[in-house]
């Protein structure tokens, strides 16, 4: 083969990976299926860790049962095409945090980072740390919906959570 062929072809392959490379990520609208399915990991994780009873006083309760808290929950309206978007709640020791999260190929759910790492210095880390402007701006335009806590779950309720979690945990 002629030399200026190879260099051709060398030349060739380094420029469109590079143009690849450096293209950005397509992104596509959060589906209402994995909006809830980020809401049921967020809650899993709670009873799983047995972090229900920190959620005490945090939301508001329902008129119907005192144990149960009403939390928002922020949902960034795009998914970019890795199939990771981010999210903003309160998890409570930890107080409010921006988390990023990651849809699976079956449509579950693996949250990103563990509960009590968070750090300014990870992808997951406390709201506080955010310019209160730029939290408040992503709160006004991202998918607000509510998840609930029960701080006395019945024993079916966490059997069925920790069931999920383990299944996320085999699955990631």
């Amino acid at each position: 083969m002629n030399i200026r062929v190879i260099l051709v072809l060398a030349w060739t392959l380094s420029l469109a990976t590079a143009l690849l490379a450096s293209r950005p990520q397509q992104k596509r609208p959060i589906r209402e299926t994995e909006i809830n399915a980020v809401i049921e990991a967020i809650q899993d994780e709670i009873y799983d860790l047995k972090l229900e009873k920190d959620f005490f006083s945090v939301g508001t309760t329902t008129k119907d049962n005192r144990d149960q808290e009403i939390l928002n929950v922020y949902l960034q309206p795009d998914v970019m095409e890795d199939s990771r978007s981010w999210v903003i709640y309160k998890l409570m020791p930890d107080g409010e945090i921006l988390r990023m999260y990651e849809i699976g190929r079956s449509g579950r759910i693996y949250l990103h980072g563990k509960p009590g790492e968070f750090r300014i210095t990870q992808p997951d880390y406390p709201t506080v740390f955010m310019d209160d402007d730029e939290l408040c701006k992503l709160k006004h335009d991202w998918v607000r919906r509510h998840f609930v806590v029960d701080t006395n779950p019945s024993a079916e309720l966490v059997a069925a959570a920790r069931a999920r979690q383990r299944a996320r945990r085999k699955a990631y």
